[in-house]
């Protein structure tokens, strides 16, 4: 019997661990829902295939307005009362106000940007066919700082830097000075995240790269089991969609190791932690995917 108890305590505990979606909100066919953000009440949800940006209600799960952007847009970021949206067909930033949905600005960038952040009080962008990873002044809406990176792709702010994913490296910029200070070469670059101590990269060749920025070194290689998109942290785990397996693989970064998989929707590029859950649009498909770990 105390085996048996024992035995079903287990399976319990496993059970409530497994992620599990808690909505699957329904857009329209061939938007191409690319990625998700959160700014002010709402999650902001970019759209690939058409020029809009989505306004998501979380009480709810209902798409309450929609708001009219570049084209090609996918990664996205709040801040100074906005959203900031990567128009990657337009070579534009677009801004849109997180109170009236209303685009208050298209900021012309680099050619083709892949990514945004908001960070150090500016908007960041990079620009992926431009080589270079732009900064705009909110106040202004212009661009104010162009630092050089050979094809970058992914931004993310960690560690008092701005780090940016590259063809053949990963740079860390410094925003007091906008200027390099740290290169990591041989990485070929592609999405980013950070966790409570490391930068998480995604490269071209199926891997996800750890970066210590105590020292601006790798700290660990995981292989993947296909090419990934752009991964986030969530319950201290790094969170990593797989396009074409449409699902994400778990890592947990105390062993470096996948302890999971999660199904998502079709065609997963962006995982986005909002409130503890994964935001998990499906960029192949019609839906977005809202998973609690």
């Amino acid at each position: 019997m105390t085996r048996f108890l024992a035995i079903v305590t287990v399976a319990a505990t496993a059970a409530v661990a497994i992620a599990h979606p808690v909505a699957k909100i329904r857009v329209s066919p061939g938007s191409a829902p690319c990625a998700a953000a959160a700014g002010g009440r709402w999650v902001w949800v970019a759209d690939y295939g058409l020029p809009q940006l989505l306004k998501v209600d979380p009480r709810t799960n209902k798409v309450r307005s929609v708001s009219t952007i570049g084209s090609g847009s996918c990664g996205l970021a709040y801040g100074a009362g906005s959203m900031w949206i990567e128009d990657t067909s337009s070579s534009t930033v677009s801004r849109v106000s997180v109170r009236t949905g209303k685009r208050l600005a298209a900021v012309a960038v680099g050619s083709t940007p892949y990514d945004a952040t908001f960070a150090f009080g500016s908007a960041w962008t990079s620009a992926h066919l431009g080589g270079e990873v732009d900064r705009i002044d909110p106040a202004r809406n212009k661009v104010v700082a162009r630092v050089k990176v050979n094809g970058p792709s992914g931004l993310v702010a960690a560690f008092g830097s701005v780090w940016a994913a590259g063809f053949d490296s990963v740079v860390r910029i410094d925003p007091a000075t906008n200027k390099v200070v740290a290169t990591l070469a041989g990485i070929s670059g592609g999405w980013t995240a950070a966790s409570a101590d490391a930068v998480w990269i995604t490269t071209a060749d199926s891997k996800l790269v750890r970066i210590d920025p105590a020292t601006n070194r790798v700290a660990a290689t995981i292989a993947l089991p296909a090419l990934a998109g752009d991964p986030d942290v969530i319950g201290g785990k790094v969170w990593v969609p797989i396009i074409a397996k449409n699902d994400a693989v778990v890592v947990d970064p105390a062993t470096n190791a996948i302890v999971q998989t999660v199904e998502t929707g079709k065609g997963p590029f962006v995982v986005t932690a909002i409130h503890g859950q994964a935001w998990i649009p499906s960029w192949k498909g019609s839906d977005i995917w809202r998973i609690a770990p």
